[in-house]
């Protein structure tokens, strides 16, 4: 029987790698299928028993606190959110929330990745493990995104390497910021005043290498992204419509994906590919969408546009004959009639979109 409900979510990022989308919603409120990122990690939370929660933020906090101020009745967890004036690193976070983690074992999750990872058995792992930090990691083919771990024979980690070049790389194994803490790591982390910023694998790692206190890195083989770039968020929403990570997705299934509520799609229309339709959108005449196509609730997709491998936020508008391949449009976009090619490119939210536009970021 599991003793431990209780689990750290780390909120409080700025997600500057996700402008111009981060200049309207924080990072953890980025919606991946119907609901924010944020929210799923809390759903695998809960999943396997941990719905005694504590989240620190501060980038766009009224935001976060506004979405979750529900969370016990609408989610079944019980969710404390603790503001941070300013980022105090990782570890700075845990310890802003400390007063709310007073168990034995405390799970610590970050709120920006996108993974269907099995925590119970990671607990499983921890509490059958003589060392004070469990740690997930993932095998990855470019280390250059990444925090690797360098395990020995015994899986215990020795060292940590931060974002090295595949040449230089001692390790493919990506730190995933999943973690397991006995209570006395947390008591590792200083105070405000003697440290104010103090991270984990650079800060609180090291000060327990130093000690020969025991940090044990376990593979996982699930799906794990952190969805910190615009070319990766994409590439995980393609893989949630794809089926590689298994997420709770609140909409009817279909023969092409996945549609809200009160969707309408004109029967002259093809959809083809794996496309999500969130609630009240409209597809008109001779629209065609194909590929992996995320939709978010309240669009309109007007006749005889095409749709491909793309990503449209909220509440946008997508005027005829438009052609939109390989690209993001942010929430409360107008996209004007007979733009003959939006490729490759993000586009900031509430942006007027003209021939004479340009973007806010182009896909290298």
């Amino acid at each position: 029987m599991k003793k431990h409900n209780q689990a750290m979510i780390l909120a409080a990022g700025v997600g500057s790698r996700l402008d111009p989308l981060t200049s309207y919603l924080p990072k953890p409120l980025c919606p991946i299928l119907g609901r924010p990122v944020m929210e799923h990690i809390i759903l695998l939370c809960k999943e396997h028993g941990f719905t005694n929660l504590a989240a620190n933020t501060h980038v766009m906090a009224d935001k976060i606190e506004e979405h979750f101020k529900e969370s016990d009745k609408r989610l079944g967890v019980n969710l404390n959110l603790v503001y941070e004036p300013q980022l105090t690193g990782v570890a700075g976070g845990i310890r802003s929330c400390t007063k709310f983690l007073t168990d034995d074992v405390i799970l610590v999750i970050m709120s920006d990745a996108l993974t269907d990872i099995d925590l119970t058995k990671l607990y499983e792992a921890h509490i059958n493990s003589n060392c004070a930090v469990t740690a997930a990691i993932k095998e990855v083919e470019d280390t250059r995104q990444y925090g690797v771990a360098v395990l020995d024979k015994d899986n215990r980690i020795v060292s940590f390497q931060e974002k090295p070049k595949p040449e230089e790389a001692k390790s493919n194994l990506a730190n995933t910021g999943i973690y397991f803490f006995n209570q006395s790591v947390i008591s590792e982390i200083p105070t405000e005043s003697e440290m104010l910023k103090f991270d984990v694998a650079t800060d609180l790692f090291q000060k327990l290498m130093s000690k020969n206190i025991p940090i044990q890195g376990i593979k996982t083989q699930k799906y794990w992204a952190d969805i910190g770039t615009l070319k990766q968020y994409l590439k995980s929403i393609k893989d949630t419509l794809e089926g590689k990570v298994s997420i709770k997705i609140d909409a009817e299934k279909t023969s092409f994906g996945y549609k809200g509520r009160n969707t309408t799609i004109d029967p002259s229309s093809k959809i083809e590919g794996a496309v999500y339709l969130g609630n009240n959108v409209k597809i008109g005449a001779n629209v065609t969408i194909s590929g992996a196509v995320y939709i978010e609730n309240n669009c309109v997709i007007e006749s005889n546009s095409y749709i491909s491998d793309s990503m449209i936020w909220t509440d946008s508008h997508i005027n005829k004959n438009v052609k939109i391949i390989n690209s993001i449009i942010g929430n409360n976009c107008k996209v004007s009639e007979g733009i003959e090619m939006i490729a490759n490119s993000v586009w900031a939210p509430k942006t007027v979109i003209t021939t004479d536009t340009k973007p806010a970021v182009v896909f290298k």
